[in-house]
């Protein structure tokens, strides 16, 4: 995005605020996906209440109590109470509806707190483009909120609306600024971080979570410098900077705090870094663990995939078999879970590394079948290029061992035993962190 020149009359040092960018690409008018995401007069009775929000919040609050005919208030007030509706969000749109009244104007905060709710219930609903109406109606009611900004820039994100999302997210960013709130800047640009790591660009997430860091580590607040450092983990790791990544990883794992369950993820994340290595004997004994204490179906089921493979590149035939059969009763089980597809591709991989051709076309295979109806065409792709490789020449080409620095190596060996004893821990108890894994 440019950078726009300061004026010359600005204030030195005085933050530009981004405006946000409220339409999506083909949304005609304000609220449009509302309606035809709820087809109902539901939908409509939403619609009318974020146009009327988002009217009012961009009107200079001098002219607010002319906006609306004085009948507005008791006509939307009628129209709730013709309609069945669940009696907390008939209350929240009531409370929204407050914006029509002419003669007790509502507090712009409140507004937002209101809006926000809507928002939340919408999200747990399946209802992603009202939610995020909602959510830009509440940072628009009350527009001094890094906070309020930020949310709305974390609904577009998940709905992969990168524009929009980079807009509030780049709101937040200056919001904080102008505020002094470290935890919401360093939040802003870890959004912006993985918005450019989903847009490919790891060039500007490395720049966006260096800046988390740099804010968090000087505000003295540990959890975000060290999931920033864990970020930045990812960037080097993705771009194949193995030194870095390495570094960026054992900084993260002493910056998180003795319990947080970050520990997990990152002793997750980078196990699955030294299988694409070729460290396959390293990250062994760190996805045991793994495998051994998550309990969540999708993480489990990568760090049994996981293991697979990284038992089938060290030749540890026993815990290569149970761990085949343990990933397939979860694909049995739950054959609709996001990440079946690159399961069975690091089932095969591990396959392929025992000379097991077998187990490759059936694990391949079933890749091939369901990513063609997901249309997963990357997965598609690696699957099909798996099995051609592995019927002409018998195994696919495994990714070597890069040259590592002997203190590189030896720095990677004690973070894998760190990781295990943290695990072990984590194992032996069932405290807060074994909740989270």
């Amino acid at each position: 995005m440019p950078r726009r020149e300061p004026s010359p009359s600005a204030r030195p040092g005085r933050p530009y605020l981004v405006p946000p960018a409220l339409l999506r690409s083909g949304e005609p008018f304000d609220g449009h996906h509302v309606l035809d995401e709820v087809r109902s007069p539901l939908g409509v009775l939403l619609w009318e209440g974020v146009r009327d929000v988002v009217l009012w919040a961009t009107t200079v609050p001098a002219f607010r109590p002319s906006l609306f005919d004085p009948r507005a208030y008791d006509a939307r007030t009628a129209a709730l109470h013709s309609v069945e509706l669940e009696q907390e969000l008939r209350g929240m749109l009531m409370r929204a509806a407050g914006v029509l009244d002419t003669e007790h104007q509502p507090d712009g905060a409140a507004v937002a707190r209101t809006c926000r709710k809507v928002a939340l219930w919408a999200e747990e609903r399946l209802l992603p483009r009202t939610a995020i109406w909602y959510a830009q109606a509440a940072a628009l009611a009350s527009p001094g909120s890094a906070e309020h900004a930020y949310t709305a820039g974390q609904l577009c994100h998940r709905n992969a609306e990168y524009t929009r999302a980079e807009t509030w997210y780049r709101r937040a960013v200056g919001l904080a600024r102008r505020r002094q709130d470290a935890d919401m800047y360093a939040l802003a640009y870890t959004g912006l971080g993985h918005l450019f790591i989903a847009r490919n660009d790891h060039a500007r997430a490395g720049e966006a979570f260096l800046r988390a860091f740099r804010k968090a580590r000087r505000a003295g607040i540990r959890k975000l410098w060290a999931e920033a450092l864990h970020n930045l983990f990812v960037v080097a790791a993705e771009t194949k900077q193995v030194a870095e990544a390495q570094e960026y990883a054992r900084r993260a794992f002493r910056a998180y705090p003795r319990s947080h369950p970050g520990r997990i993820t990152l002793a997750h994340d980078v196990a699955g870094f030294w299988v694409l290595q070729g460290q396959y004997r390293r990250a062994l004994p760190v996805l045991e663990v793994l495998a051994r204490i998550l309990t969540r179906s999708s993480h489990r089921l990568f760090a049994l995939s996981q293991l697979a493979w990284a038992a089938g590149g060290a030749g540890q035939i026993e815990v290569f078999a149970k761990a085949w059969i343990d990933t397939w009763q979860i694909i049995d089980n739950q054959p609709t879970l996001n990440c079946v597809t690159s399961s069975l591709l690091r089932l095969a991989y591990g396959s392929a590394l025992l000379g097991d051709s077998e187990r490759v076309e059936l694990a391949a295979g079933f890749a091939i079948d369901l990513a063609k109806r997901r249309g997963e065409e990357t997965v598609l792709a690696e699957a099909r290029g798996l099995l051609e490789t592995a019927g002409t020449a018998g195994l696919p080409p495994a990714l070597p061992p890069p040259p590592v620095e002997v203190e590189q190596d030896e720095l990677a060996n004690d973070l894998a035993e760190a990781f295990v004893q943290t695990l072990a821990a984590c194992a032996d108890t069932d405290n807060h962190l074994r909740m989270q894994c």
